[in-house]
């Protein structure tokens, strides 16, 4: 299987994922999701957010480190080492990088907080 038909079936196992889960919420709104930890953790899941944070080409946080050093530094390393962290809870949460951003609508800023890349 090419890399591209990987990727596009891990997409397409992530997008089911968030339906399933969006039409449970909209199907019973009493619901309530307890634990979606195991849902974050998958190793599909982690792939397509980072799929999307490098499409994104998004600025550094307040580390400095760029989308490009983390490829560098090894991406399946980083993403397993993301995976363990969040399986044995052990993750902590890094300090964002806050910065003012103009409102669509032309009036005034709102702030945007950008996360590390690497952990």
């Amino acid at each position: 299987m090419s890399d591209c038909q990987k990727a596009k079936n891990r997409t397409l196992k992530v997008r089911q994922l968030q339906q399933s889960l969006y039409h449970k919420s909209k199907q019973e709104e009493e619901v309530i999701f307890y634990s979606l930890y195991d849902k974050v953790y998958r190793e599909d899941v982690l792939w397509e957010a980072w799929r999307q944070v490098k499409a994104n080409k998004g600025a550094p946080g307040i580390d400095g480190k760029t989308i490009k050093d983390a490829i560098a530094k090894g991406e399946k390393e980083m993403i397993m080492k993301l995976q363990k962290q969040l399986q044995e809870k052990t993750y902590k949460f890094s300090p964002v990088r806050l910065v003012e951003i103009p409102k669509a609508s032309g009036g005034g800023t709102r702030p945007l907080g950008i996360a590390m890349v690497t952990s």
